[in-house]
């Protein structure tokens, strides 16, 4: 006999971040509000000689942030995770008992590894041996030193994994702990993503030629989705995270609610390693919008300010919403305040989004001049 199974509803009862533009909700409400730029000058970059000298750097001493006990084992990117997880378990309202059992589980990744760690590492061997380079080395440089460290030090017993596929890192890690929850397998799911800034990681995008270079000397105007003048994007760090609840288990302890999570999709070009083709964008967004029961007035795009990428997606957008009895929904990026901060930018742009619909306004695309 088949059994008929019932989707469960999820939706977000906390959210906690760490970025370039504040390192807690109110402070990135307050940059929203007033398109405030993130994006700072980095002498490192200039004294190394790569082309792009900016970056959306969170203004946090994550040492003094964080137990040495515990930020011993991780990079950077999973320090801004933990304390994402942190701010997200409190305003969440989540007690001990709800956060450590075996229906909550956690989904979260990086871009990729800490690659500051694996170099450091690489140099301990060759300067000193490799028995100097120690054992933390093994955690900090793992892809999935986010998901292992913040399972460990909040303990979590439901399922626990990283997913590290580039910008979508976080975006995939929200989607898949939404279908955990639909399909009855955990009751909560914390989801997001950290990423690290460093020189180590920066320099590969540098020698690709993909980030900005021509507003070194005006770091907070680099960033410019959409704009005539953009070059390439800026890169940034920090970390995000999400709660996500089945919601009559978050009827049931009486969360506040900031959204329901209605439609979601995941698609591949199947087509080139960097330039998106556009045609994969359009087949995700109407993946996504099969169960979405309200129309939708606004997007967050990507917008990286990248010449190629920007007129690829407003393309797409333009194909899945402009017919000629449709309104398009606003569109802006916060990365023209951000930066883009790879495998956390997902997250982090999600709770912008939430920010925006709780107190009701649109944070502008910045640095648009032509």
């Amino acid at each position: 006999m088949t059994e008929t199974i019932t989707t469960r509803r999820v939706v977000v009862t906390g959210i906690g971040i760490v970025s370039c533009i504040g390192l807690n909700q109110e402070q990135v409400l307050e940059s929203l509000r007033e398109g405030r730029s993130g994006i700072t000058a980095m002498p490192e970059y200039a004294e190394l000689g790569f082309r792009s000298q900016v970056a959306g750097r969170p203004d946090i001493d994550l040492d003094a942030a964080i137990d040495r006990r515990l930020k011993r084992f991780m990079g950077d990117g999973a320090a801004y995770l933990h304390l994402s997880m942190e701010q997200a378990i409190a305003d969440a309202g989540l007690e001990d008992s709800d956060v450590v059992n075996e229906h909550t589980g956690i989904v979260v990744g990086s871009g990729g590894p800490s690659t500051r760690n694996q170099v450091e590492a690489a140099a301990i061997c060759k300067e000193r041996g490799p028995k100097r380079v120690g054992p933390y080395m093994v955690p900090r440089c793992m892809s999935s030193t986010t998901s292992a460290t913040a399972a460990t030090n909040f303990r979590i017993k439901g399922v626990n994994y990283s997913i590290s596929s580039a910008c979508s890192t976080s975006a995939h890690c929200i989607g898949n702990a939404t279908e955990l929850i639909q399909w009855g397998k955990q009751d909560v799911m914390f989801a997001g993503g950290g990423e690290e800034l460093d020189w180590t990681l920066s320099v590969l995008f540098d020698a690709m030629g993909a980030m900005s270079s021509k507003y070194n000397d005006r770091p907070q105007t680099a960033s410019r989705a959409y704009d005539a003048g953009r070059d390439g994007f800026v890169i940034a760090g920090g970390g995000g995270l999400v709660v996500l609840e089945e919601l009559e288990h978050a009827r049931a302890r009486g969360a506040k609610i900031y959204a329901e999570v209605t439609g979601y999709g995941a698609t591949s070009d199947g087509a080139d390693m960097v330039a998106p083709s556009g045609e994969g964008a359009v087949r995700c967004m109407r993946s996504a919008l099969r169960t979405a029961a309200t129309p939708v007035t606004y997007i967050n795009s990507h917008g990286t300010s990248t010449p190629v990428g920007d007129i690829t997606e407003l393309n797409a957008i333009r194909e899945v919403f402009g017919r000629a009895d449709q309104e398009l929904p606003f569109v802006s990026s916060t990365k023209s305040m951000t930066g883009h901060s790879l495998g956390a930018t997902g997250v982090q742009e999600v709770i912008y989004s939430l920010l925006m619909m709780k107190h009701d306004f649109v944070a502008p695309s910045i640095n648009i001049e032509t």
